[in-house]
């Protein structure tokens, strides 16, 4: 059985059938058969089609239907919620305490806390309710965002520090290691890493990228120089000896942004998936839940594992990960496979120049996801998905054109928007990087939009007090009587007419000329 109520919303075609009656009715063909017609289609009555063409005369000749009367999201309901931090239930209390939920014309009722809900979850966002409980970092979890495409090996690496989920012991001393690795973003392979049992420095991100760029029978056939290798602000990443190493084999780095892990997905995938695969099974697992009912057994020294022994189990994964793990990204094969089957040239480095370096530095409904809609094995994806994630959608698609679908609501059968193939896109097409421009001001528009209600909410909740004359306590001023803290913005009255000039006004435009000097001599002979 669907999971979804199959009826859509048919709106649009009311307004188009009655349309075409009033185009009848004034033209003078108009019949009671028509009517008769359009009843049937709509499985309405004839009565109900006239009603429409009566709501059609008073609104220009367009149906409108009018909204439902009931409990609409105020800006008391929202500054409430806000308050709260996305507490629907915090914030009922509080609007039932002022008021601001009694219905209408119906002394002594209020409406009820699955209303209100209900309203909520209605006219708010995923993302926006995310980030009233959360902030910006959980509103950014529920957006959508473009996949880059695959490209060819060695077109694009990505490199990032991973700190184990893991307590290991060093020397009589618990440790959490840390991981520094450089990812191919075509074969999804880990190229080269290394492991510290401590904060990394630029040594860990020269020897993992020695590693990465080496291909022996040691380090695996993954590697050579990448075109450009895509790091985060980390100060490590950014010196000028990991600058400079980087740029001796022509390769160029990308800064991102901080705080956006999605624009460097591969390698943050990978992340994840050590710790889902490897990290979670081992003991001194650091997120372990605690027991119900006693709190959670810390684990002996002499039980956590060495910091040789984590290593060798990283690099067991590792070989695991490149060779045998397949990818349904990749048509569900390994790393590996995808390398070998790429016949893109590969740029080696001679490893005494590599030896050098290092020593130098050291069907049903289907939920929107993170990048899109999942339909059919392709992911579409369009702006107005931003903000939306979690929230389900049905597909509607026409056979033989895959490169746009359409999504409706569940229950209601409301038209959503469509969605483009994301697939196989042609980056050359100017319509694909709009499309991707498009999204990006979406994500934009929804933090600028969080943050200005957040403003808004702070702002409320200070408390201003009238001046006082004598020796008493000043009372509070209302938050609507009180006036504005801004500044007066209007310009200055520059078009005043200046007063007429007096006699005392110097009218000369420009100085006099002044005299040439002459000699002594000159001067005697010009005097009488």
């Amino acid at each position: 059985m669907p999971d979804h109520d199959p009826r859509l919303d048919e709106t649009p075609l009311r307004v188009g059938a009655v349309a075409n009656l009033l185009d009848r009715e004034a033209n003078g063909t108009l019949t009671p058969e028509h009517k008769k017609v359009v009843a049937q289609a709509f499985r309405r009555s004839v009565k109900t089609i006239e009603r429409w063409m009566d709501n059609a005369r008073q609104h220009d000749g367009h149906y409108t239907p009018q909204p439902r009367t009931g409990l609409r999201l105020t800006p008391h309901i929202h500054d409430a919620l806000a308050r709260w931090c996305g507490s629907i239930a915090a914030a009922h209390r509080e609007l039932l305490d002022n008021g601001h939920l009694n219905i209408p014309h119906q002394d002594g009722k209020t409406y009820s806390y699955a209303t209100l809900r209900r309203v909520i979850q209605r006219e708010l966002d995923p993302g926006h309710l995310a980030g009233l409980k959360g902030g910006e970092a959980a509103r950014r979890r529920h957006d959508v965002h473009n996949t880059r495409l695959k490209g060819n090996r060695n077109d694009a690496w990505e490199g990032d520090h991973k700190t184990a989920d893991v307590e290991v012991t060093l020397n009589n001393t618990i440790v959490r290691p840390v991981i520094t690795w450089f990812v191919d973003c075509s074969s999804d392979g880990i190229c080269g890493l290394a492991i510290t049992p401590h904060a990394p420095s630029r040594d860990a991100i020269l020897v993992a990228l020695r590693a990465a760029i080496l291909r022996d029978s040691h380090h695996g056939p993954f590697g050579g120089v990448p075109n450009l290798i895509r790091i985060d602000r980390g100060k490590d990443f950014l010196c000028s000896t990991v600058e400079d190493a980087i740029g001796y084999f022509d390769a160029e780095r990308v800064d991102l942004p901080p705080r956006h892990p999605e624009l460097k997905g591969t390698v943050e995938a990978i992340n994840n998936a050590v710790t889902v695969m490897l990290f979670k099974g081992m003991l001194g697992y650091t997120s372990r839940p605690a027991d119900t009912l006693h709190a959670q057994r810390r684990v002996a020294p002499g039980e956590l594992l060495t910091f040789e022994e984590f290593s060798t189990r990283l690099l067991t994964w590792v070989h695991e990960w490149n060779h045998q793990h397949t990818i349904r990204r990749l048509n569900n094969r390994t790393p590996a496979q995808v390398w070998a089957d790429d016949l893109t040239i590969i740029r080696d480095v001679p490893i005494e120049a590599l030896h050098t370096f290092t020593l130098r530095a050291a069907r049903k409904s289907h939920i929107i996801q993170g990048d899109g809609i999942h339909w059919d094995n392709r992911v579409y994806i369009a702006d107005w998905m931003v903000g939306q994630a979690g929230k389900k959608a049905v597909v509607r698609y026409m056979p033989h054109h895959p490169h746009r679908i359409e999504l409706t609501h569940p229950t209601t059968g409301r038209y959503l928007g469509p969605a483009y193939d994301e697939t196989n896109k042609d980056p050359a097409n100017p319509a694909a990087e709009a499309h991707h421009t498009a999204i990006r001001r979406a994500r934009e528009r929804e933090a600028e939009k969080l943050a200005k209600n957040l403003k808004k909410t702070r702002k409320s909740l200070k408390r201003r007090y009238g001046p006082v004359t004598t020796a008493t306590a000043p009372a509070p001023i209302p938050a609507a009587d009180a006036p504005p803290l801004k500044r007066s913005t209007a310009p200055p009255d520059i078009d005043r007419p200046l007063p007429p000039p007096t006699s005392s006004w110097s009218t000369r435009a420009t100085p006099p000329p002044t005299k040439p000097t002459t000699d002594a001599s000159e001067d005697e002979h010009a005097q009488p």
